[in-house]
């Protein structure tokens, strides 16, 4: 027996994990790196990503060329993020928005993450949640 379809209506399917966070020269500029996983039956094609939060902020990183995932695919991917917390300090709701193509159609996913600074002042977030939209709602559906 195959392998069930994917019912448009679910969307595509993630894993996130950082993977490290080394600081960028001085300051509060944190080079982290991630690790991508599709979770799906289909491929996933990657376009962009961003960090809107705050305290947990990068701008929209588009991936030139787009990084595309067969099923139990993964990739590592690194992003220049602010994050200038105390030793100690939580952020609550920081999230990764990847902008994605699967079936043809765009697709935005959400990954909730929660942050916390370490002791040297490295961020480490953990995934709490992972959620997935349709584009085409609002202006900020588009690159």
């Amino acid at each position: 027996m195959g392998r069930p379809r994917p019912d448009r209506a679910s969307g595509p399917e993630i894993e996130l994990r950082q993977l490290s966070a080394e600081r960028n020269g001085e300051g509060d500029s944190w080079k982290i790196g991630w690790r991508l996983k599709n979770r799906g039956l289909r491929g996933l094609r990657i376009q962009a990503v961003r960090l809107p939060h705050g305290q947990f902020m990068s701008e929209t990183i588009p991936f030139e060329p787009a990084i595309d995932l067969r099923p139990d695919e993964e990739t590592q991917f690194q992003t220049l993020v602010r994050c200038d917390g105390p030793p100690g300090d939580v952020t609550e709701n920081a999230f990764v928005i990847f902008y994605v193509i699967w079936l043809n159609e765009p697709w935005r996913v959400f990954v909730r993450i929660r942050v916390v600074v370490s002791f040297d002042g490295a961020p480490q977030a953990t995934t709490e949640l992972i959620t997935t939209q349709r584009a085409g709602f609002s202006r900020q559906d588009l690159l």
